[in-house]
């Protein structure tokens, strides 16, 4: 009977941590600075993840993010070896870069972001615990970093995920005045597009990297415009 009570009580004050947790959670993402982050660290993250696994010759064999690899394996570092024979496998070298190409897809649409995120977490998750095994120089603080990224990205979207740890939770999401706006999504299209063309045609990184910069800029521009005229007019 004590068990009984214990449970329930347990039960009830979980559910009231999540909604408290939930709540504060909905008053950070009214934030306008927040929604223009949250946006802005999808398009980067998932721009990085296509670019890189274009450049690292995960869909064609051809690298142009991994130097040296052409030399006889035993004159190799650990890590290029390591690299080397992930390329070496074929269908699992690409099956990772399908997996990033896909993650970073659905994270330019904003739409699809939270799935996105998901698939990211656990190819981020797995890439830093490689850079930490290999001991990489300073890597393992960019892989962290993105790690942390993904993890905040989690988080923003935490209320979508909690009918699938508890079936009578019931998520009604509220849309946001900016990051849930049609042109986000517009601006990740032309984003995607661009980062699959440039790398058809074997566009430098750097290049590739400038022109996305440039196409968020616009876009923040273009917006910021938009939302100051229909001020005016208001």
């Amino acid at each position: 009977m004590r068990l009984s009570i214990l449970c329930i009580l347990t039960v009830e004050l979980t559910s009231l941590i999540f909604i408290a947790m939930f709540s504060l959670l909905h008053q950070f993402k009214q934030s306008i600075i927040l929604q223009l982050f949250t946006v802005y660290l999808r398009y980067l993250i998932g721009s990085a993840f296509i670019i890189a696994a274009f450049g690292m010759g995960k869909m064609n064999g051809t690298s142009n993010l991994i130097q040296s690899m052409n030399k006889p394996i035993e004159q190799l570092l650990p890590i290029q070896q390591f690299f080397r024979v992930m390329q070496d496998s074929g269908m699992y070298w690409q099956f990772i870069g399908w997996s990033q190409i896909i993650a970073g897809a659905l994270l330019l649409t904003q739409r699809l972001a939270r799935l996105g995120a998901l698939i990211f977490f656990g190819l981020i998750l797995n890439i830093f615990i490689i850079t930490l095994s290999y001991g990489f120089q300073g890597t393992p603080v960019v892989t962290g970093l993105m790690l942390l990224a993904t993890i905040y990205l989690l988080v923003w979207d935490l209320p979508s995920f909690m009918p699938l740890i508890k079936n009578s939770f019931h998520y009604a999401p509220v849309p946001l005045k900016l990051a849930d706006h049609l042109f986000w999504i517009i601006l990740g299209g032309v984003m995607l597009a661009s980062i699959v063309i440039l790398a058809l045609v074997h566009q430098n990184t750097l290049f590739q990297l400038a022109l996305l910069f440039a196409e968020g800029l616009v876009g923040f521009i273009l917006y910021m415009g938009w939302i100051r005229k229909k001020a005016t007019i208001e």
